[in-house]
C-alpha cells in the first residue's frame, strides 16, 4: 500500500444506505485524500458519486487500482470474494457486519489478511455507540443479561435471517462484555413471518462463568427498539441503545430497614451515566483509519466477529432442531 503525501485513498464498494454513509464520511474527513466507489447499481452509485464528489470505478477491479482503504457495504453473501480480493490487492478492509455469511468463511478472511499483513475491521457499530462505551466500564460480573432489538421490516438484509442481521448485534456486546466467556449451552427457538428464514427469534445463552443471556430480535415490529437490561451484584442497569439514554442503580451504602417499607426506592441510589452522542458510524471509520495510518489494532477484530458469528450460526441451528 502506497500512501499519497496528503493522505489516504479510500474505496466503498455497495451505495446503500449504508454505503452512502461511509461515502459520506470518508468524504468529510481530513485524513482522505480522495473517494472511490463501485456498485453494480451503476445510476445510484452515480448520484452518490456526484453528491459527495466521489470517484465513480468501472469495476471493483479497478476501484482497488487506486485504494488504500476500502469499505465493504454490500449483502453479507458477497463479503467474502470482495474482501479475498481486496487483502490480495494489498488494501486494507473495514467489513460491515457479518463479517461473511459462515463463520468457516470468516476465518478464512482473518488467516489471508494476517498472511497478507492487511488490517481487518469488522462493523459491528454498536461498540462504538456512546452508550456501551459508557456502561462498559460499570459492568462487572453480571448474572442475567436481557435483549431486546425490534426493528420495522425493510428488504435490506433479507438475504440473512434475523439473527445475522439484527440479533448478532447483542451477540456481539454480550460477548465483549463477558471477555468472550465459554458459551455451554443454547436454546431458541423462531419463525418466518414475512420471508423464508426466521424473521422474529427468542434465544437463551448459558456461559461457563454462571450468566444466562436472553435475546430477543425482531424485524418485524411496528416500532424500533434496541434496549439491553444487566442484572449483577449491588447494580441494575437499563441501557437503550437507540435513544442513547442509561439508567443504572446501586444498593445504597446504608440501608435503614424501618424505612424500606415506606420508601422501597431508599435501598438503592441511582448512578449518572454520561453518554457520547456522537455517530457512531463516523467513530468506527475514524478508528478505522486511525488503526490503518498508525498501525495500531483495531477495536473489532476478526476473530472476534467470528466469535459473534459461531454463535449465530448456533442459534440458527437451534431453530431448524426445535
Amino acid at each position: 500500500m502506497s500512501l499519497s503525501n496528503s493522505g489516504l485513498k479510500a474505496g466503498v464498494i455497495g451505495t446503500g444506505n449504508l454505503g452512502k454513509n461511509h461515502v459520506r464520511i470518508y468524504s468529510g474527513c481530513d485524513d482522505i485524500d480522495s473517494v472511490y466507489l463501485y456498485d453494480i447499481d451503476r445510476e445510484n452509485a452515480r448520484k452518490i458519486s456526484e453528491k459527495f464528489n466521489a470517484e465513480l470505478s468501472p469495476s471493483l477491479s479497478e476501484l482497488l487500482k487506486e485504494c488504500d482503504i476500502l469499505s465493504v457495504c454490500t449483502p453479507a453473501t458477497t463479503h467474502f470474494d470482495i474482501v479475498c480480493q481486496a487483502l490480495d490487492s494489498g488494501v486494507d478492509v473495514l467489513v460491515e457486519k457479518p463479517i461473511t455469511s459462515d463463520w468457516r468463511d470468516g476465518a478464512k478472511l482473518v488467516d489471508k489478511a494476517k498472511e497478507k499483513n492487511r488490517i481487518l475491521q469488522v462493523g459491528h457499530i454498536e461498540r462504538f455507540n456512546g452508550v456501551f462505551e459508557s456502561i462498559l466500564p460499570l459492568i462487572r460480573n453480571p448474572m442475567f443479561i436481557e435483549c431486546h432489538r425490534l426493528g420495522t421490516f425493510t428488504p435490506r438484509g433479507t438475504d440473512v435471517s434475523v439473527i445475522v442481521d439484527l440479533m448478532i448485534h447483542d451477540i456481539d456486546i454480550i460477548l465483549a462484555i463477558l471477555g468472550y466467556d465459554q458459551l455451554v449451552e443454547t436454546r431458541s427457538s423462531g419463525a418466518g413471518v414475512i420471508t423464508e428464514s426466521a424473521d422474529i427469534v427468542n434465544a437463551r445463552l448459558e456461559f461457563k462463568g454462571g450468566c444466562v443471556a436472553n435475546i430477543t430480535a425482531s424485524r418485524i415490529s411496528p416500532e424500533p427498539f434496541r434496549k439491553i437490561r444487566f442484572f449483577q451484584e449491588n447494580l441494575y442497569l437499563s441501557a437503550d441503545f437507540r435513544k442513547k439514554k442509561v439508567k443504572a442503580f446501586r444498593k445504597a451504602d446504608r440501608i435503614d430497614f424501618n424505612t424500606v417499607s415506606e420508601d422501597p426506592t431508599s435501598f438503592i441510589d441511582p448512578l449518572r451515566v454520561e453518554v457520547d452522542m456522537e455517530e457512531p458510524l463516523k467513530k468506527e471509520i475514524y478508528s478505522f483509519i486511525s488503526a490503518v495510518k498508525n498501525s495500531t489494532d483495531v477495536v473489532v477484530t476478526g476473530e472476534q466477529a467470528v466469535k459473534a458469528l459461531m454463535v449465530a450460526e448456533k442459534i440458527i441451528e437451534g431453530i431448524k432442531t426445535n
